[in-house]
């Protein structure tokens, strides 16, 4: 039977479990009153063993004594836990970093330089190629108009 089989069987079995619980409660069936008082008798027997109370009182000492231990602490020993803590997170980051650098291709300071760097340069060549481009224009219109004034002339 696969897992999922097994579960919805015993969601069924619980469920008519409960359902009939329900139905004796609702018609005070005398075996849910018999049920009901054997429960009772029970839970009162169970508390009134010693070793429960004795569970009991161990577990209020305990509880004691975790509260004196958490009120003890001093505030420098909180402290340097936490810087502890910090020097480690420290230590692994700068150990990891160039790793995770490499492994995600992330950008550093260094990276972000020479891509500026580089834009810098491009867009100083443009500038230049711009101005040059501009003077050769301007010879060309020069020439053309030129040419443009003679054949003028000869038309004329």
């Amino acid at each position: 039977m696969e897992p999922a089989t097994i579960l919805a069987i015993i969601i069924l079995v619980v469920a008519i479990v409960i359902l009939l619980f329900y139905y004796l409660q609702a018609t005070n069936n005398p075996i849910y009153n018999n049920l009901q008082a054997q429960a009772s008798t029970f839970s009162t027997r169970v508390g009134q063993e010693e070793y429960i109370s004795n569970i009991s009182d161990k577990v209020s000492d305990v509880s004691g004594k975790i509260k004196d231990r958490v009120q003890d602490e001093d505030e420098e020993d909180h402290v340097s836990r936490t810087d502890m803590i910090s020097k480690k997170i420290s230590q692994f980051i700068d150990e990891q970093s160039e790793q995770v650098i490499e492994d995600w291709d992330l950008a550093t300071n260094k990276d972000i330089d020479a891509v500026m760097e580089k834009y810098n340069q491009i867009e100083s060549d443009l500038n230049d190629y711009k101005e040059s481009n501009n003077e050769r224009v301007s010879s060309l219109e020069e020439r053309v108009n030129q040419i443009d004034e003679e054949l003028e002339k000869l038309k004329e």
